[in-house]
């Protein structure tokens, strides 16, 4: 069964985002807040410090960190692309647009106007709606650049000769006329963005929790995907029992 196409009423659930999904939602999130924190230390470190160095190794601990984080997000990624090909619809959803497709254009249109304050009500979906879908995709572009970029930043320095596989994005920078410096910027304009869709993923996300006909929060927690009744929806159900009871 197809579940995109449910539609439950109002009170029901329906179980969307697996176990696998959820992990990589909450593993993704923990990374990308440290490598912001380390990598805006890195690239703008505080003035040094009073005592020895050798004891102290704070910036050392700030690398340690960020590589840490960065592998873990990698590994993340290709588990999650990989969990892709065996999960349900939903889990596929981030990584192909329908732009095919009418009906997801003018879903799209309907999602911006909902959270421009345009409209009442927004749509009921089971998996992301087209706005969320699209903003889904751009982050997973922006963190597999920003893996590719830092694995790149990170071979330049040899620590390994694994590493060396990636020799390709510093190749790639200096056949467009540019260093490794700037590649380095590349890394951080990517951070950028990655900043910017979180801003606009936290305000989606708290507005369609509040104000939307689904549950959003919790279901990134327990994977169920709760339809709320609405008060106008109350009343109807009521009105309906009434009249079941009259007759």
């Amino acid at each position: 069964m197809n579940i995109l196409n449910i539609h439950p009423k109002p009170g029901q659930g329906v179980y969307v985002y697996e176990f696998p999904v959820r992990l990589w939602h909450w593993t993704i999130v923990a990374c990308i807040f440290t490598l912001f924190v380390t990598g805006h230390y890195i690239g703008k470190p505080p003035q040094s410090l009073t005592g020895d160095p050798t004891r102290l190794f704070y910036f050392g601990k700030l690398i340690m960190a960020h590589y840490t984080a960065a592998l873990i997000l990698v590994v993340a990624m290709v588990c999650r692309i990989l969990w892709a090909f065996v999960g349900n619809q939903v889990s596929r959803q981030i990584f192909i647009l329908p732009f095919w497709r009418k009906q997801w254009w003018r879903g799209l249109g309907d999602d911006i106007r909902w959270y421009c304050f345009l409209t009442k009500s927004g749509d009921i979906h089971m998996g992301h709606n087209p706005l969320a879908q699209a903003g889904m995709f751009v982050c997973v572009v922006a963190i597999i650049f920003m893996c590719l970029t830092g694995l790149g930043i990170y071979q330049a320095k040899g620590y390994s000769q694994f590493f060396h596989l990636f020799r390709f994005m510093e190749d790639l920078v200096y056949w467009s006329g540019g260093n490794l410096l700037d590649l380095v910027v590349w890394h951080r304009v990517g951070m950028v963005i990655l900043v910017a869709f979180v801003m606009i993923h936290v305000y989606m996300v708290i507005r369609e929790e509040i104000m939307g006909r689904t549950t959003m929060i919790s279901t990134m927690v327990n994977g169920v995907r709760l339809v709320k009744a609405t008060p106008a929806e109350d009343r109807a159900d009521l009105r309906a029992e009434a009249e079941a009871g009259d007759a």
